[in-house]
């Protein structure tokens, strides 16, 4: 019977229980030194014995299944006469094989807070500091009498292993990885074309070796190659079921982290458990292509002394992943920063964040740590608010005025914040009602000849692109809604109407929801005719500090993104 070894839940100090399956990839993320790495570790003592100084984790429950006797057949690489040695280093007393299947029956009785004495054979865990390491030439050993102390031992022991690591490597960087069998006193890879072996000339024969000694070594190569293959070739060659991975995207660009993180949740099967710290959107959306239903993502924020940790329903997390738009966003890299303003479109994002830069370069501050995240329109704000609200991850959403034009999506936005409709819907209403009464520019019959008036103006059979837009201008002004985006708050008549649209304003305020009261971003700078991408690259153009007609763009920023 195979065995079975796995970390059933983790508790948080703050009461918060997370269970776990026996493939459960759970990934730690969050800003810069909240704390990420250090719960790796703190999982990594706890799964050893109790720890007295921690500062996020309670406790961890392991769980353990199989005869103590497999167990010992599954760590039989480790045995030296009767002791079983550490993976870590050969220069340990290790256990005796009695004293570890008594730990074992303990185990398996369930609910245990540690696995003293199993841990050092079952858990690995990778820090950034070996991470280049992993993939240096260890000693040669002698295959019947010594401990495999390194992956690539495990590589040169079993061919079928060596062939699949290197189909796997091949995949990500279109080379070949060779292990060399005649290397002497020292195991190095090498990188290219694998050599055909004959019966004449075998791996260790004189041919062979000149042939594959003319290939790159693997440790010599750029860091990012060295680093992918030794996270990926750690976990696929020494099968510990539990792995404790520190930043796996360290050194890669974002399409290595990508496939990294496919591969790791692809490759290697569910055979094993995963905690992961990482910064990286690119290595988060790797794990998503293939593990959605696995993964776990935690989001820890210290605040001053305090470690806030929320756990990101995975219903929400697929939510996005299934939607075509989210999906190639950037709204996962929110989870890596302190702050999310969520905007409409591109466009917004631009002009936002360059305003947004300038201020902070002039007042010489440090860095707000802000992400800006366009939806791609204002339908799509409540499922993004809500995967990034269940992480806490503090929110401030800008729209523009129509937001006052439906109730949905502005009733969901406003109640995934945590407000309630119905302490602002009549006075919604209110405003809504103002406009939808208001008499367009373009009333049904005057709309339709002058609509008739631009098919009149060409013979084409397709029509110019030209008469298109013309034609999409004309639809604009048979709404007094295109009138009222344009203008904001200006376009509402005095008394009920702007009494009540202060009331919910100020009600969206409370929760972080700001509607332009001007109407759009092209309001912020009228000198400039245009619209979206043409009207910010002309924007951009000008000095953001001290144009006279962007003063009123840099109070909304100081008051609305940059408030503390």
């Amino acid at each position: 019977m195979n065995i079975e070894f796995w970390l059933n839940s983790i508790e948080f100090k703050n009461g918060l229980t997370v269970n776990l399956e026996k493939d459960s990839i759970v990934v730690f993320v969050g800003p810069n030194n909240s704390g990420k790495s250090r719960i790796l570790r703190e999982i990594y003592q706890l799964a050893k014995g109790p720890k007295i100084n921690n500062e996020i984790l309670e406790t961890v429950t392991i769980s353990a299944k199989g005869d103590s006797e497999d167990f010992l057949k599954r760590i039989e690489s480790r045995r030296k006469d009767r002791t079983y040695l550490y993976y870590e280093s050969g220069n340990n007393a290790g256990m005796d094989g009695n004293t570890l299947k008594d730990y074992w029956n303990v185990l398996i009785k369930g609910g245990q807070t540690s696995s003293f004495g199993i841990s050092n054979f079952l858990i690995k865990s990778m820090d950034t500091g070996r991470r280049l390491g992993l993939v240096s030439p260890p000693d040669n050993i002698d295959f019947m009498n010594e401990m495999r102390t390194h992956s690539i031992h495990v590589l040169k022991e079993d061919t079928e292993k060596e062939l699949q690591f290197s189909k796997y490597f091949k995949d990500a960087f279109g080379e070949e990885v060779i292990v060399n069998h005649g290397a002497g006193k020292r195991i190095p890879l090498h990188v290219g074309e694998r050599p055909i072996v004959t019966a004449e000339n075998d791996r260790v024969s004189t041919e062979y070796q000149k042939k594959l000694r003319t290939l790159p070594l693997l440790h010599e190569q750029g860091d990012g190659m060295k680093s992918f293959a030794g996270v990926f070739l750690s976990l696929f060659a020494e099968e510990f079921p539990v792995n404790i991975i520190d930043e796996p995207e360290a050194f890669l660009h974002p399409p290595q982290a990508s496939l990294l993180g496919q591969m790791v949740s692809q490759k290697l099967g569910d055979s094993r458990q995963i905690f992961v710290a990482t910064h990286s959107e690119h290595f988060l959306k790797g794990l998503l292509e293939n593990a959605v239903d696995r993964l776990i993502v935690i989001r820890i924020e210290r605040s001053k002394l305090a470690n806030s940790v929320k756990v990101l329903n995975n219903n929400d997390l697929q939510n996005i992943w299934q939607d075509s738009i989210l999906r190639h966003s950037n709204i996962l890299d929110g989870l890596f920063h302190r702050r999310v303003v969520l905007v409409e479109s591109d466009s917004d994002c631009r002009f936002y964040s360059a305003i947004t830069s300038a201020i902070v370069e002039d007042q010489k501050n440090s860095s707000p740590d802000i992400l800006f995240i366009q939806s791609g329109g204002k339908h799509r704000f409540p499922v993004i608010i809500k995967a990034l609200k269940e992480l806490e991850v503090p929110l401030t959403i800008i729209g523009d005025f129509d937001f006052y034009h439906d109730e949905n999506p502005t009733k969901s936005v406003y109640e995934s914040l945590g407000g309630d409709w119905n302490d602002i819907k009549s006075d919604f209403y209110k405003v809504k009602r103002a406009i939808d009464e208001k008499r367009p520019e373009l009333e049904t019959d005057k709309l339709k000849e002058q609509i008739d008036l631009v098919f009149n103006s060409f013979s084409d059979k397709i029509i110019p692109e030209q008469k298109i837009k013309d034609i999409q201008s004309l639809l604009k002004k048979s709404s007094p809604w295109s009138q009222a985006k344009q203008s904001g708050k200006a376009y509402l008549t005095a008394g009920d109407a702007t009494m009540a649209f202060n009331k919910v304003q100020t009600a969206f305020k409370e929760k972080n929801l700001y509607i332009l009261e001007l109407g759009e971003i092209e309001a912020f700078d009228k000198s400039i005719v245009g619209h979206g991408p043409k009207w910010v690259n002309k924007v951009l153009e000008k000095d953001l500090l001290l144009s006279e007609e962007l003063e009123e763009a840099r109070k909304f920023v100081n008051n609305t993104i940059l408030k503390s």
